[in-house]
Formats: C-alpha cells, structure tokens, sequence
C-alpha cells in the first residue's frame, strides 16, 4: 500500500509536469522550427498542381540581357503594357514598385498605356517604422499610376523563425475598420470573381497567417518580359489568363526560401501565383486552434500515462513507438483536409513522459524496497535454514538478490506454518474473502476423499457439520459481530463428536482484513461432562427442593410458635441456598440469551413479590420511576431474581416499620446511556468486615439482620455475576444518612436509545 501511494503521488508529479510542459511550450511555440521541417516534408507528399489560368510575366535574365540593367526606364513598361492590351488578359498584377516619381515625360507615357490596359493592379508597400511616431507608413505607386490602376494592394510576405516563407496575410491592418489592405491577389480574385473570397471571409482579423499549399518549382507557365513587350508572344496567348509581372532574375533582390524540400529560393510573383491558386481553390492549410492543437498533444501523452498503470516495460516501450508513429500519421492524415497540427510537442512529451516516469518509478521501488527489506530483516522470523553471504554489487542487483533471499525466506516460513498447522491437533481450516476454502490441514478434511482445499465454505459445512447444527453455524459466521462473552458455537459433526468452532480474522501486516482462520476444538468429553453436570444439578436441585417443600406444606396452617417458625425458616434458607447454588451454576454454563424488556416494570414485579414479607414486618417498599420508559436488553428471569435478592435483603435489614425506597433512572456513563437502579434501607449499613469482598461467595453478615432467615453468602454473589453477565455494573456503599445502599447500572437497549434518552 505504502508502495502503491508513493507511485501514485510520483504519477501524478510526472502526469502535471508532462501537462504543464506541452501547455507550455505549446503557448510559446517553443517546437516551431522543428515543426516546420515536419511541415516541409508533408507538404512535399502531395502538391497542388499550378493553376493553368495564370500566366507569369518574368523580368528574367534574358530581359536583363536585352534591356540593360535594373531598373530600366518606364517607357520600357509602357512598351509591355501596350502589348498587353491587345492580347486582354483577365486581370494583371504588376509586382514593380512605382512609388518614386521618375521622368515626367517617361511616367505620363506608362500612365497613358496602364490606363488601356483592363483591371491593373499596382502594389504598394510599407514602411517601419512610420513617421511621426506611426506604427508604420503607406507608400502608394505616385499618383498619374494610382489614378490608372483598378486597385491596390499589399505584397507583404511574411517569414518564420527559420527565414523561410510559408504563411501569408490576406490583409493588411485592421480587418472592417476602413482602413486595411487587401493582398494584392485578393484583389485580382475579388475584380476577377466580383465579391471577397472565402478565405478572406473567414478571417477574424487581418493577423490571422494562412499555410501556403506550394506547387512544383516551375510549374505555372511563365514567359520572357523582353519577349512579350518585343512582341514576339501572340495575343492570344495572354487572352483570359491572370497576368502577373515580376522579378525571377537573380540579383535582384525578389528570390526567397520557401517549403519546397530542395534548400533553393523562390521569385516573389511565383509566390504570389501560389498565392493566387490558393485564394481560387481555398485550400490553405489552417492551423489547427491553440485549445485543439493542446488537446491533440496531450492525448498521446495521457494515453501513455494510463498505461503506465495496466502495460509492463516491454508493451509500453512498444506503444511509446507506436504513439510516435501515429502522432506522425496524425499530421500528415490532417494535412489532406488542409489542416495542421504541429507534431513536435506531442513527440517530445512523449519521449520525455516515458523515461521521466521509469526513472521516479524506479527510484520509488527503490525506496520502497530499502525500507521493506530492513523491515523483513527486523521482524523475520528465525527458521532452520542456511543463508549465503551476498558480494559486492550495484545497488539495484544488490536489492533484486536481497529480495530474491527474502521471498525465499518467506517460502521456507510458509512451508514451515504450513506443516505445522497441517499437523495441528484439531481441525482447522482458512477461508479467503469469497468463502473459499484456502488451506485445510490434516484433520479438517478427515472423511473427505476428494479433499476440501478450494471448496466453498458452504461446501464445507455440509460435508463437516451435521444437519441438526447446519443453521446454528452458518449464523454464527454471518453475524457481523461477535458477542463478548462466548465467541463460539458449539456443533455436532456428521460423525457424532462435538466440536466447538471459533472464528477469527487474518490481517495483513497494514491491518487489512484477508480472510479468517476456523479452529475447531474437539470438546466431546467436555460436553458430555457437562451433561452430566447438568443432570447432577437437576437432581441436586429436586433433592434438596422437595423435602424443604415437603416441610413447608406440613407446616402450612398448623399454629405457629418458636419451634415451628425456627423449623419454616430453615426450610426457607435451604430453599434460597438450592436457588442460588444452581442459579451460579447454570450462569457459568449457559450462553446469553436476552430480549429488550422495561426496566421499571421488572423491578416492579420483583418488589411486588415481597410485599408479603414488608407486610409482615411494616416496612413499605417506594418505587420513584424516572427512566421514561427505558428498555434494556436482559435475560429477564435472571435479572428478575437478581432484583429480588437486592430487595430481599434490604427489607431483612430494615427496622421494623421502616421504608426501602427504590430509584430508577437514566444517567450516562463514558459517553454511553445507562439506566441505575438504586435501592436503599433504613438499616444499620454494610459492616466494615465484609464490605470489602461484599460480592464473593459465602460473604454474609446476618449479625444486623432484623429476619429470621438468614443468609447462606451466595444471593450477592448471584447477583454480581448475573450484572457482569448483563454488561453491567453493581456496588454496594453506606450512605452519609444511614443504612445501605446498592445501585446497579445496566446498559440501556442499543436499538431504543433515541427513543428512551
């Protein structure tokens, strides 16, 4: 149990770290580079293919090569523009910053020929910080360009940690404010489809990054600049497609990583083509929410700690492989539904939930191996059995050698038990939890060929306990507490000897119970001595009642004088001695056997019985009832003589015309209710000689007694035993104000206590 608690406290140490750090590092996004080679890899499994609707414009080396270098005069751009304009593409897109002013002359020209060409598109840009404290500013193409364009747009990219790009912002600012940018491709598809979107749509607010699903290097088709505006490209070709123009040319500052598996770079304006595509198709791959992607990483990890509690090492190992497999599978499985959840958080929970836990698992057996160990070596038991030295060793092979001795140890012990309880003397037998009969010694399956080791206990009994006492036995073992007095029952086996059977619980070294231990004690002599005790009694009894009977009756109506009352109080005292003898008698060989009666009414019949005998002699018996009806639980014949022996003697001990007054209350003794019957004379009180073994046999003082029937020293010490056997208590003082006083205390019935108090 010690063991159990230590791991579990160590499990849940293991359990609220391993959770607190996955929520952690899942805040932080601490994993994300990691994440992202992982990203780049389960991208590459299944590419989108390129839109076949976008064409790209390329200011490739081939133009560099017939123009000269960048930047080349705007007139050039007029030249591409006015060739564009016969061929009437759906859309352009010119990715060329035009926000300085250049030649006047060169710049009306370029805004004459942007102006013919149908649904322009010009980027504008921005920058950080911005004047004047702004956050940041906004450079728009000059002002003839701006007039001209059908719309604006940013083309902001943004990079990870790692430098390359693969997320975007569909808009710039603050999203219904007014005052945002829309991405230039959202601007194309918004012209082009006349309405936002669905991506764009869905957005909370322009901060909101989207995965960009990446085509083949290569795969849109693209032209020479120099070939378009020196019109070697026929109009038809650019007719209905999105035209997009930009830098391809290395050196020119436009070539940036992206998630394509090779290490190279990527142009801008193809950027913005995958960019297109995915805005068309509305497959961006979409994070999934912090509360999902916490959930998701800690599921395996939960996963695995449960099954620290119900695996062994080699199956946990297994499936920690097997959780990083899936968590894997999981990623890539999500992807094709253009979700994304990064795998590294899970994966590193998982590779440290598991050595985490063996290595605290490990040091709490450890401990607990320590600890158990010195404690079997303190408390073993000395056997017969030779024992090698342990050499020298690490400490875990030094405990596994030291539990290998002590489990050992403890087969040689149980084996040493086993034979000697199976040669035990009397019958025994173990029974589990269940009822199911565990161990049986020699005696106890006497007569039981097929033996009775796993029998049930009900098995048991039939085959061992004869019909008549079946039921006897079977309630002493249901009964949920032993009485205090005799924790037994006696039976009669199946052949013919008595046997008395005791039960008694067997409990783990933690005081847990295990199951109970049945002794059976071979008491046929005994019982039949007590039978024959018995019979003696009854004979006894008769022989000593009859002729004192006898006696009486001849007596009875005769004229009395000294002679005759000296011969009837003889007969009286042998008739009280015969009562009291065989009363002590039978209470020492009888069980309990009680029932729930009223106090007050019984002492009320005990002092109704001798009113005759106050009567006689003037004296008046007051009964002052205040216990509220109280009951208690008694053998009423026993208590009933009790209370007229009590009484008895308070009226032989009176003064003629005196008063015995008798008080019955409730009162409350240690926390438990009581009910006191205190009975008190008007005599001369205990003498001094015998008060102190006032309740021993043959302890009498009939010196003070004002009766002619005197006292044979039993009647006090039947008393006693009877409020002993009661669970009672009784004492006998001399009150401040003369004469005695004797008060019994009597448990008050369990059952009634609310409904008496």
């Amino acid at each position: 149990m010690r063991l159990r608690q230590r791991l579990v406290a160590e499990w849940l140490a293991v359990a609220l770290l391993a959770s607190g750090m996955v929520a952690a590092l899942g805040y932080w996004d601490s994993l994300s580079r990691f994440d992202n080679l992982v990203y780049d890899q389960l991208a590459g499994i299944d590419r989108p293919d390129a839109s076949p609707d976008i064409l790209i414009v390329e200011i490739d080396e081939e133009s560099l090569a017939a123009y000269g270098k960048w930047p080349w005069p705007r007139q050039r751009h007029a030249q591409l523009f006015e060739q564009l304009v016969a061929g009437k593409p759906k859309a352009t897109g010119f990715d060329v910053l035009l926000s300085e002013p250049g030649d006047s002359e060169d710049d009306q020209q370029l805004a004459q020929a942007m102006a013919r060409v149908t649904n322009l598109f010009l980027p504008l840009h921005f920058v950080f910080p911005g004047s004047n404290g702004a956050e940041f500013d906004v450079r728009q193409p000059i002002a003839p360009f701006t007039a001209v364009a059908t719309g604006l747009g940013h083309v902001n990219l943004l990079f990870d940690p790692d430098g390359v790009v693969r997320r975007a912002n569909l808009c710039f600012g603050e999203k219904h404010s007014g005052a945002e940018w829309p991405h230039l491709m959202e601007r194309i598809y918004q012209n082009v489809e006349g309405g936002s979107s669905a991506a764009y749509d869905r957005l909370d607010n322009c901060e909101q990054k989207l995965l960009l699903p990446f085509a083949e290097r290569g795969g849109y088709q693209s032209i020479s600049y120099a070939a378009l505006a020196s019109g070697e490209v026929p109009p038809a070709f650019v007719e209905d497609k999105i035209i997009l123009i930009g830098a391809t040319a290395n050196g020119m500052g436009d070539q940036y990583p992206v998630p394509l598996g090779d290490g190279g770079t990527l142009a801008g304006v193809e950027i913005m083509a995958n960019l297109y595509s995915a805005i068309v198709r509305d497959n961006f791959i979409r994070p999934v929410t912090f509360t999902q992607h916490l959930l998701l990483s800690l599921l395996p990890v939960w996963i695995l700690l449960l099954g620290f509690w119900r695996w062994r090492p080699r199956t946990t190992i297994m499936i920690s492989f097997a959780l990083i497999a899936t968590i894997l599978l999981a990623s890539a499985a999500l992807m094709q539904f253009s979700l994304w959840f990064a795998p590294g958080i899970a994966l590193l929970g998982v590779l440290i939930v598991y050595p985490v836990w063996g290595w605290r698992r490990l040091q709490a057996t450890s401990d607990f191996m320590d600890g158990e160990l010195e404690r079997f070596g303190r408390s073993k038991v000395d056997i017969p059995i030779m024992r090698t030295e342990l050499g020298p060793v690490d400490v875990i092979t030094g405990q596994a050698e030291q539990l290998t001795h002590a489990i050992s140890h403890v087969r040689d012990l149980r084996r040493f038990i086993s034979d000697a309880l199976r040669n035990l003397p009397d019958p025994m037998f173990i029974t589990d939890l269940r009822g199911k009969v565990t161990f049986v010694n020699r005696l106890a399956q006497t007569g039981m060929e097929d033996g009775a080791q796993n029998l049930a206990l009900d098995d048991m009994l039939n085959r061992f306990v004869s019909a008549e006492d079946l039921q006897d036995v079977k309630d002493y073992l249901n009964q949920k507490s032993r009485p205090t007095r005799q924790d037994y029952v006696e039976f009669t086996s199946s052949d013919g000897r008595i046997f008395a059977m005791r039960r008694a619980p067997v409990a783990s070294d933690e005081g847990l119970l295990r199951g109970y231990i049945h002794y059976l004690a071979d008491i046929t002599e005994v019982a039949n001595a007590a039978q024959q005790r018995e019979e003696v009694l009854q004979l006894l009894s008769h022989d000593m009642r009859a002729p004192q009977a006898a006696i009486l009756a001849l007596l009875d109506g005769r004229e009395a004088d000294e002679t005759t009352g000296r011969i009837e109080s003889h007969a009286r005292r042998t008739l009280a001695l015969a009562d009291n003898f065989v009363g002590l008698a039978r209470i020492d060989a009888s069980e309990f056997s009680g029932e729930d009666i009223l106090l007050a009414e019984l002492v009320e019949e005990a002092n109704d019985s001798l009113w005759p005998l106050g009567q006689a002699r003037g004296i008046r018996c007051d009964v002052d009832d205040q216990s509220d009806g109280a009951f208690v639980h008694v053998e009423p014949s026993s208590l009933y003589r009790s209370f007229v022996n009590l009484i008895d003697n308070a009226i032989k001990y009176s003064p003629d015309g005196g008063v015995v007054t008798i008080r019955i209350r409730v009162t409350d003794l240690d926390g438990q209710p009581f009910v006191s019957v205190a009975i008190s004379d008007q005599g001369e009180g205990i003498s001094e000689a015998v008060i102190g073994q006032l309740f021993e046999r043959f302890a009498s003082d009939d010196t003070t007694a004002h009766s002619s029937i005197k006292g044979a020293g039993l009647g006090l010490n039947f008393v006693a035993k009877v409020i002993a056997r009661h669970g009672g208590h009784i004492r006998g003082e001399n009150p401040r104000d003369g004469g005695a006083c004797f008060t019994v205390l009597l448990p008050m019935a369990p059952d009634l206590e609310d409904q008496a108090g």
